[in-house]
């Protein structure tokens, strides 16, 4: 009989998932990769505990797992990650299965955007060792891989005109181009002389450098300035759609394109709203501003993580 490593490994696997709105969107394989590896530690954990590693008899103890993480102090967000993956491996519904609920307020010290942490003190996490890169890095923000990937000819303006530095194997593998200030491009353009060669070095990227905290910087300055264009520019809020709806043709998503997510706010609820008070943030947020550094400078094309994982995290 083949073993569960087998089963899992070799299952057929659906590559979409529907969103809230019923459309579907592919799973990449990195999450293909993890949701295998969720299950077969599931499995070993049975075989442990009930005997028996036959995912048919592991089902029914999906729920004796999630409440043994639970009480083993792993976060809301891991338990969520491992079940989510555990259950789509097993066909159960994930609305079966009880989890503590996933709170950004619960979460803080967990986000690798918020505050400076111990390891920001280290001498290898200073600007002086590296001092090329946080400069870009203050002024670009993307991710720490995206940054050694970069050459000296990932300069360009896309489909609205605005100059971008281009990543070209971004989140999921994907192209981007990621947005620069204005003010900034005479700066930025220093470091891309045209050839194939790298922007940096491999040396120039070795250190403890909280590049995702620079990252979050920028979202918030970029979400600022969409801000105050939308409440003092007559006509902004309608050019900045424009563009933004380029972007999704440009992409090829325009069945994700929808306009309510772009369209008054985006109000923060429960202990997220708390958390804002209590840090003197904003509760409400330009659904249309949110949008835009969610996709022209963070990638994620999604209002909730920019808010919750970015605009949140100080």
């Amino acid at each position: 009989m083949p073993s569960s490593v087998y089963y899992v490994s070799h299952m057929n696997w659906d590559k979409s998932k529907k969103t809230r709105g019923r459309k579907k969107i592919e799973i990449s394989d990195q999450t293909i990769r993890n949701y295998k590896h969720y299950a077969v530690v599931f499995l070993d954990w049975c075989n442990e505990h009930y005997g028996t590693n036959s995912p048919r008899a592991c089902r029914k103890h999906i729920q004796d797992y999630a409440d043994y993480l639970e009480a083993t102090g792993k976060s809301a967000n891991t338990i969520h990650d491992y079940i989510n993956g555990i259950c789509r491996v097993f066909e159960v519904s994930l609305l079966d299965i009880n989890r503590p609920k996933r709170v950004t307020a619960a979460n803080k010290n967990n986000r690798r955007a918020a505050g400076p942490k111990p390891v920001d003190f280290r001498s290898d996490a200073k600007a002086e060792r590296s001092p090329r890169l946080y400069a870009f890095a203050t002024l670009v923000g993307i991710r720490r891989h995206e940054y050694l990937g970069l050459h000296q000819n990932d300069f360009d303006y896309d489909e609205s005109g605005w100059p971008c530095v281009i990543v070209r194997k971004g989140k999921n593998g994907k192209e981007q181009y990621q947005r620069v200030p204005l003010d900034c491009v005479e700066e930025i353009q220093k470091y891309f002389g045209g050839s194939e060669n790298y922007v940096f070095s491999y040396d120039e990227l070795n250190n403890k450098i909280n590049l995702h905290r620079l990252r979050g910087d920028c979202a918030r300055r970029w979400y600022s300035e969409y801000a105050h264009r939308i409440e003092t520019e007559p006509g902004y809020a309608i050019a900045l759609r424009e563009q933004l709806h380029r972007r999704f043709a440009r992409c090829e998503v325009l069945s994700k394109w929808s306009s309510h997510e772009v369209e008054g706010f985006y109000r923060i609820r429960g202990e997220n709203r708390k958390l804002a008070e209590a840090l003197g943030l904003s509760t409400d947020y330009y659904r249309l501003a949110v949008m835009a550094v969610s996709v022209f400078h963070l990638s994620h094309w999604r209002n909730n993580v920019a808010v919750s994982n970015y605009l949140l995290a100080v």
